[in-house]
């Protein structure tokens, strides 16, 4: 066999880690493009979510780099030292090997937080979308409660790849069980917003975001593999909701005793419910700790602009503005503090994603609502399209320093 060249290795040990850390198709094609024309090499990348294709050399004598990639979490941790290590290379401070080496440790790189204090954030994340949705205190603190619970089976499913594949489902019926026991407990309970803030966190609203920022960048493949997986998903959460529902009429102890509004909080606790979901998010995405504050600067301006776009644009729309001032936010973070624009972009829109819309749509075709079902389906799918609406916007009036 020939040697390998040192830049086609690093290239390649590039493109599996900032795959298995969570950088979609266009931004993982692009900046591995700009690596290799900055390395001198001629080189072509083809990305779906389970494999990285890279091809180096001239067309008709290439070689060829398979890669098979398992789907993984985003780290925002190890993004920044892949992009420090990229970056010290560029500037010629260290050389292909040393950066080479600077990847293996980066794979390395243990959770910089424990299992306690990531079911901790779940929980935490829970109680905040709980008053996002408008729900009262009753209904916050039972959130809270079950989202240590499916933060805790989460952490479990970790252990098994056979477990893991049933996680979302085994969550959500879970969820909706103990639901259900707490309005039978506690009367007057609202359950529907509970067990959709007890999942939340399962939701995937940014994986179809992603899906459809790939289809509007022209990576067809990447983008509807996607888009499956994140329909995928939620019909396991969806189908688990039903389940629960299901054994839950059949056991006379979890009759809920009726039902209310939530009572209304004041204006100040949807400011704490937003400080709360900055901690959070950095636990869950693995943040440095002395990113939080940019993380949060994020997500207010996200929300805010959000509500300001659904009072003049209307609800479908209205994320739009929110994306375009998250994406100009992130992209100016990344030009001054020379850090990758995601640390402050993802954790903005996690707070604007339809994930929650996807799954009402859901429930309504379970209840055989169509009409209902496919409008909401609908409102989904144009908040998502909002969202890569503003951010294309914002890479266009902001170009980001670089892909990554």
């Amino acid at each position: 066999m020939p040697a390998i060249d040192p830049r086609t290795g690093f290239l390649i040990s590039l493109g599996r880690s900032l795959h298995e850390n969570g950088i979609p198709a266009h931004r993982l094609e692009e900046t591995l493009g700009m690596a290799a024309a900055h390395l001198g090499l001629r080189a072509e990348f083809f990305s779906t979510p389970t494999s990285l294709i890279s091809a180096f050399g001239e067309p008709g004598s290439q070689q060829t780099s398979l890669s098979r990639v398992t789907p993984g979490e985003l780290r925002l941790d190890r993004i920044v030292a892949l992009d420090n290590a990229v970056e010290s290379l560029w500037r010629g401070e260290i050389d292909v090997e040393q950066a080479s080496e600077r990847l293996r440790d980066v794979e390395a790189l243990p959770s910089p937080y424990g299992p306690a204090l990531t079911v901790a954030a779940m929980g935490a994340a829970s109680a905040a979308a709980a008053r996002v949705f408008g729900a009262g205190l009753p209904e916050i603190g039972v959130s809270a409660v079950l989202g240590v619970v499916v933060g805790a089976l989460g952490i479990a499913a970790r252990r098994s790849v056979t477990v893991g594949r049933v996680h979302e489902f085994a969550a959500a019926m879970s969820a909706t069980l103990l639901a259900a026991a707490a309005g039978a407990v506690w009367p007057g309970l609202v359950v529907a917003p509970v067990i959709v803030s007890s999942v939340i966190v399962l939701l995937p609203g940014l994986t179809l975001t992603l899906a459809l920022n790939e289809l509007a960048t022209g990576h067809l493949v990447s983008g509807t593999a996607r888009l499956t997986g994140s329909l995928m998903t939620l019909l396991k959460l969806g189908l688990g909701v039903g389940l629960g529902q299901q054994l839950a009429t059949l056991i006379p102890a979890l009759a809920v005793h009726g039902g209310r509004e939530p009572a209304p909080l004041p204006e100040w606790t949807l400011a704490v419910a937003l400080l709360l979901t900055a901690p959070a998010l950095a636990v869950l995405f693995r943040a440095r700790r002395h990113e939080l504050a940019w993380m949060l600067a994020g997500i207010v301006i996200a929300f805010g602009g959000a509500r300001l776009g659904v009072h003049l644009l209307g609800p479908a729309l209205g994320a739009l503005l929110g994306a375009l001032l998250a994406g100009l936010a992130g992209n100016l973070y990344e030009r001054r503090r020379r850090r990758p624009a995601i640390v402050m972009i993802v954790p903005s829109l996690i707070m604007l994603v339809p994930g929650a819309i996807g799954y009402r749509s859901l429930s309504f075709l379970m209840e055989r609502d169509v009409v209902a079902g496919i409008d909401s389906a609908v409102v989904a799918l144009l908040v998502g399209v909002s969202l890569v609406a503003g951010m294309l916007l914002a890479n266009v009036l902001l170009p980001p320093r670089n892909p990554l």
